[in-house]
């Protein structure tokens, strides 16, 4: 009787557990309640970051330069021993420099005219929609020592497919917690004059940048975050004006 009682209280535990943090993961803020109730609402880990800027604020002498647009966003999405989860960037900035946009910016990029591109990403200004989650993220990605997440690239192709999108491959580095890794970007590329939206998906793992996957403790147990997340990204450039 006395280890049926103790079973119980563990499973009753864990079910008032598990039932707060799906309570924590669904319930809508003041902020989005409205957009939530609209048929069809974006959801939030996909909304446009707050604040977007440059990542360089000038190109090199005879060069033009690009600048992050409103309307970009990016968000990680994960797996856990609970749920899925998400983290959106609120904050982004972003810059590329070409040699020359006398062609039109798809031209440009196909000779291979880009002499470089960042995307940043406050780690600070990455939100989900768990405090417990953010606060374990953020002791694993060490914002203080390590503020920013960066990718940097090398070398950037386009390919026009027969039926589809443009696809653009970007090699370059991305850098997490202070360390670095080669990594190839595979995405659409859609222009429009001398802008350019790039929308893809990465795969990723936290060991390879050294990261530890967070974890939420509870009083009976622990929510377990697993190594593999995925890089959601839809960015808009744009010639600066």
């Amino acid at each position: 009787m006395k280890h049926f009682t103790q079973t119980l209280i563990v499973v009753i535990g864990f079910t008032v557990a598990t039932a707060l943090v799906a309570m924590a993961e669904t319930q809508p803020s003041k902020n989005s309640l409205g957009n939530q109730l609209m048929k069809g609402s974006t959801p939030w880990y996909q909304k446009a970051a707050v604040t977007v800027g440059p990542a360089t604020e000038s190109a090199a002498k005879g060069g033009s330069l690009l600048i992050l647009q409103a309307g970009s966003f990016l968000y990680l999405e994960g797996d856990s021993t609970l749920h899925k989860y998400q983290m959106n960037a609120n904050a982004l900035r972003g810059s590329a420099i070409v040699k020359s946009l006398s062609g039109g910016l798809e031209k440009a990029l196909k000779t291979s005219q880009v002499e470089s591109m960042t995307l940043i990403v406050p780690v600070d200004n990455l939100k989900s929609r768990e405090k417990g989650l953010d606060e374990n993220a953020y002791k694993a990605l060490k914002p203080k020592e390590n503020p920013e997440i960066t990718f940097s690239l090398d070398s950037l192709s386009l390919a026009k497919a027969k039926e589809g999108p443009t696809v653009m491959t970007a090699k370059g580095n991305l850098t997490i917690a202070g360390t670095k890794a080669p990594i190839i970007l595979t995405g659409d590329a859609v222009f429009t004059g001398n802008q350019v939206r790039l929308t893809g998906t990465q795969k990723l793992k936290m060991s390879d940048f050294k990261v530890v996957p967070p974890s939420i403790s509870l009083v009976v147990t622990s929510i377990d975050c697993k190594d593999e997340i995925e890089i959601h990204y839809d960015v808009i450039f744009d010639a600066k004006k």
